[in-house]
């Protein structure tokens, strides 16, 4: 739960070495964490691991020998072309809403340097609309909405006994949870 960017796309194989030299460097430079390269063979996968130093989740540029954008899943888990990942997530919503917009104007500069057809979804707006006082009211509203759950769900568990021999339980208690936390928030 909260914003995320998703982002997809093919570039040309041949333009992903210079795109992840310079995504080093821009890294570098805004003051992020030394970035990662990636070169796996046995994945089939190349690219770099942007590593921001605020609350934003790590930013992920890995592709296949066709140029294909594949999320940090398939690097992790490995994948073939009928489980492939070819769009990635960044969750923007515990980073300040700044590192959000930095990460949009990024997002719009690799799609006219590197990768026309990029495609992105950003769950904030701000990539359609350009409203910083829009992405904020979402950002904020969802923030509230997560810590209202947490907190519901860390009151509940102080009244409710789990059985852990049951696998189905903690998910009927966190449904009942929800389900208690809608209506509360409805009224």
């Amino acid at each position: 739960m909260g914003i995320s960017i998703h982002y997809s796309g093919r570039m040309e194989a041949g333009l992903i070495g210079p795109l992840c030299d310079e995504l080093a460097d821009i890294s570098r430079s805004v003051g992020f964490d030394e970035p990662i390269v990636v070169d796996d063979d046995k994945k089939g996968l190349l690219g770099i691991l942007l590593q921001p130093v605020s609350g934003m989740e790590c930013v992920p540029f890995l592709f296949d020998d066709q140029g294909r954008l594949h999320a940090l899943g398939d690097l992790i888990a490995g994948w073939s072309e009928e489980n492939a990942i070819l769009s990635v997530a960044v969750k923007t919503q515990f980073a300040e809403c700044a590192d959000h917009i930095w990460l949009v104007g990024f997002l719009r500069y690799i799609q006219r340097r590197y990768i026309p057809d990029l495609r992105v979804t950003d769950e904030g707006g701000y990539w359609d609309e350009n409203d910083p006082q829009e992405l904020n009211r979402r950002m904020d509203f969802l923030g509230e909405k997560i810590k209202g759950f947490g907190a519901a769900l860390e009151h509940a568990f102080m009244d409710t006994v789990v059985d852990p021999s049951n696998p189905n339980v903690l998910t009927d208690f966190i449904e009942r949870v929800a389900k208690g936390f809608d209506a509360d928030e409805r009224e």
